[in-house]
């Protein structure tokens, strides 16, 4: 028979002594845990170590990252900066582009109301039919008297208001001499003296603006001019005056 070998168990006793008069306690343990636990110290020393050892590299990281970030901060200010700026001005623009606007609408409205309107006797023969001493404007055109009256003087000259064709030469009891003249467009004038008056027009003579169709030969003589369209006599000085 080979001889047992007999081995006995190691162990350490801890005591903990204490120092207020309890009880003191004491704990047995076996060498490989005392061994082990004698290393728990240290290594949480170096977990500590490490983990303080990270955050001041990540600290010291984010120093680095911010450092690189703080010129696209500012770059990033300045671009808010300009973009205010810009959008302001933008606001400008636009409010001026407004009042523009508004003034162009204003001015055009202004020039629609100022424009003098259209010359409806535009085709009318507007020349004055009366040209020498007195030529008196003694009564206007009336429903009643459809004619404008001029009083003149002994030499003075009646004269065609456009050019036309002469279409009657006569009289009657008011007027001694009554002279007629067809223009473009259907208008007639008739040029009426209340005395006699020397006149060579014939019918169907051609004349010219400013023509003399007769000459006044007494003195304070009354002349009547008319305007006709469409058998409707027109307000002479209305023709007149249209042509400025």
């Amino acid at each position: 028979m080979k001889p047992q070998r007999h081995t006995r168990k190691e162990f350490i006793s801890i005591l903990f002594v204490s120092n207020t008069g309890g009880k003191n306690k004491e704990y047995h343990v076996s060498r490989p845990c005392f061994n082990v636990l004698r290393f728990v110290p240290l290594m949480i020393l170096v977990v500590l170590l490490f983990m303080a050892g990270m955050i001041y590299l990540g600290q010291k990281e984010l120093n680095i990252l911010r450092t690189q970030i703080e010129p696209y901060k500012k770059q990033i200010e300045d671009m808010e900066t300009k973009q205010e700026s810009l959008s302001a001005e933008n606001t400008k623009l636009l409010n001026e582009n407004e009042q523009l606007k508004q003034e162009v609408r204003t001015a055009s409205e202004t020039v629609e109301e100022t424009q003098p309107e259209e010359n409806p006797y535009k085709d009318a023969p507007d020349g004055y039919p009366y040209m020498g001493a007195g030529g008196i404007l003694v009564s206007d055109y009336s429903g009643q008297e459809p004619y404008m009256s001029i009083n003149t003087h002994t030499d003075g000259e009646i004269i065609a208001s456009g050019d036309g064709t002469v279409i009657s030469v006569s009289s009657n009891d008011t007027y001694p001499l009554i002279v007629e003249i067809q223009h473009d467009n259907g208008y007639i004038t008739r040029y009426s003296s209340r005395e006699a008056a020397q006149t060579q027009l014939q019918e169907n003579a051609q004349v010219k603006t400013g023509d003399t169709l007769f000459t006044i030969t007494v003195d304070d003589t009354q002349f009547d001019y008319q305007i006709i369209l469409e058998d409707e006599p027109i307000d002479p000085l209305m023709v007149i005056e249209a042509k400025g």
